[in-house]
């Protein structure tokens, strides 16, 4: 096992310049711990704010390592001091497959770009991570991200209305979380987003051109960033439902292949309460 690292309370205590050196020392040792338990991995990459020079004290290591065929070792993590490291495993073929994954897209792409290879002997994974940057979401993937948010914005909305309905709080904030998930997902799909990272994904929402009107209000409060009185979660939400269906649907209505997307398209949101 490693040996340990700076505590937390030093970590807490030292420069960024410092911390980086904290962070690239485990995340070599860390690389050598792999490489020698997994003699078949032909490469390793590390994800996150160690891959972007922009570690906290309190940060993780996030490794993956990819193998090329034959069985997948399990992932596992451990403390090198204070610092948790992360060790996950993907197939070459899954690494690739990422690229027509309509859940997938958008962050693979923008994790692409803020991604450092630490071991890539035959440059398997440059080759994937520069095809992934340059990368452009196929049709297909935009209706089945789009179509699936859509759905799921309705779905939901049903949910939120019968909790508001019955008195329910506990059943009125999950639909409103959900919701917000699945209008953020649509946000990142219209806008063509690269997510960085999960740290940076509501400012980047936030910023989008083809947004609702009133996104800045009512995301937070539907998220549970605000608090706020139930009431106001159910209206803001509620609004939020119908100015992002609408949003979708003038999007991607005249772009739509398939039959039963085209009829939930024409299908009016008024007569639905929307």
């Amino acid at each position: 096992m490693p040996k340990r690292a700076a505590t937390s309370s030093s970590l807490a205590g030292i420069t960024p310049s410092e911390l980086n050196q904290v962070f690239d020392e485990a995340t070599r040792r860390a690389v050598a711990l792999v490489r020698r338990g997994h003699p078949n991995v032909i490469g390793v990459m590390v994800h996150g704010s160690v891959a972007r020079g922009e570690p906290g004290p309190f940060s993780d290591i996030d490794l993956v390592a990819v193998t090329r065929r034959g069985r997948k070792p399990s992932e596992f993590s451990y403390f090198d001091g204070d610092i948790y490291v992360g060790v996950g495993f993907l197939r070459v073929a899954e690494l690739e497959r990422e690229f027509s994954d309509p859940e997938m897209f958008f962050w693979a792409r923008g994790s692409a770009t803020a991604t450092r290879v630490l071991y890539d002997p035959k440059g398997t994974l440059k080759r994937i991570l520069v095809g992934w940057r340059q990368a452009k979401p196929s049709l297909k993937i935009l209706e089945k991200s789009l179509w699936d948010d859509y759905h799921n914005i309705i779905e939901y909305s049903g949910k939120l209305r019968n909790g508001w309905r019955n008195r329910d709080e506990y059943m009125t904030r999950y639909a409103a979380q959900v919701i917000a998930q699945h209008v953020e997902r649509a946000i990142i799909a219209l806008n063509n987003i690269s997510i960085i990272s999960e740290n940076y994904v509501w400012h980047q929402v936030l910023k989008a051109k083809k947004r609702p009107s009133h996104l800045g209000i009512d995301y937070p409060i539907a998220r549970g960033m605000s608090a706020t009185e139930i009431s106001k979660i159910y209206r803001s939400t509620m609004r939020l439902c119908s100015e992002t269906l609408r949003l979708i649907r003038k999007g991607v209505r005249e772009k739509a292949k398939h039959k039963r997307f085209q009829a939930l398209l024409a299908e009016p949101l008024e007569r639905h309460g929307l």
